[in-house]
């Protein structure tokens, strides 16, 4: 659909509430950790990853499209069909690949490697966009890789398909990142989601037809949780950082390793390895000293 020139280019800036973002990054956090130990669980009656991806996509979508059209239709033109379909094969593809990756890993492994996408996505604003790589950028992303070798210890243990997997999609969704950034110039947030939905759905539905199963009653009512706590999570998270600093919920979303950690414990045996902890807490100062930073520069500038 075509967008007339005077149709929206963007939802207003909110007004910072720290308080209220942080609530919002901390219902962010616990919504995504039970939506990723869902998606352990499913995965392990035999529901395939590619098939639970689906669903999480499909109920998303209709999620999206009953909470948008109470808004009316202005939310689903745009002028850039093109860049929301690239952007939803990078985002697919990030899916796709992170849920296979939590079939095979331990939760608290996925969860701590999740936490370099930040530093990915500062490399492709780079690449892409031609932002500068000033000296702190060069320090987080060392002190990021030296976080993820610290998780992953190559020569020590095999790196895994499934870690190999998680980094994959980090550097999908980063890629997914510049083009959203790009959309904004002229889509709101509502019709970018909206747009990205629609187009995962075949996406996702496509690789999971090579896979496909019937999924059992009990199975479905798992996935439709998934698909609920996914969505929700994924719209307090746009909500706390547009309420608040990243340097304000950053902090509060790496709590998700933690609960990851409990999850797996409690629910499927799985303890953590030391080096795993240790990993996640360098990569998470490498994100937060690039957001400290950047901020630092925005003040400046």
């Amino acid at each position: 659909m075509t967008q007339p020139e005077s149709g929206p280019k963007g939802p207003p800036a909110e007004k910072p509430d720290p308080i209220k973002g942080a609530v919002y990054m901390f219902a962010s956090a616990i919504s995504i950790s039970g939506a990723n130990g869902m998606v352990v669980h499913v995965s392990s009656t035999g529901l395939h990853a590619f098939e639970i991806a689906f669903f999480r996509q499909l109920i998303g979508a209709v999620m999206m499209t009953a909470l948008t059209l109470r808004q009316g239709v202005r939310h689903f033109y745009t002028r850039r069909i093109k860049l929301h379909l690239l952007r939803s094969l990078l985002n697919a593809f990030a899916l796709l690949a992170y849920f296979y990756g939590l079939s095979l890993e331990p939760l608290s492994k996925v969860v701590a490697l999740s936490l370099t996408a930040p530093l990915f996505a500062t490399v492709g604003a780079v690449l892409f966009l031609r932002e500068k790589m000033t000296a702190h950028r060069w320090i987080a992303l060392a002190v990021g890789v030296i976080g993820a070798l610290i998780i992953l210890r190559p020569g020590v243990q095999v790196v895994s398909l499934g870690a190999v997997l998680v980094l994959l999609s980090n550097a999908s969704w980063a890629c997914a990142l510049i083009v959203i950034k790009k959309l904004t110039e002229t889509d709101t947030a509502i019709t970018i989601a909206l747009w990205a939905v629609y187009f995962q759905v075949p996406i996702a539905l496509a690789a999971a037809l090579f896979v496909w199963q019937g999924p059992t009653l009990d199975q479905f009512w798992w996935l439709a949780a998934i698909g609920l706590a996914g969505t929700v999570a994924q719209v307090f998270l746009g909500d706390a950082f547009r309420r608040a600093d990243a340097t304000v919920v950053l902090p509060i979303d790496f709590t998700k390793i933690f609960y990851a950690s409990l999850i797996g414990y409690f629910f499927f045996d799985q303890v953590p390895e030391i080096w795993i902890w240790v990993g996640a807490f360098v990569v998470f100062g490498a994100v937060f000293y690039n957001a400290w930073q950047e901020r630092a520069a925005r003040r400046a500038g």
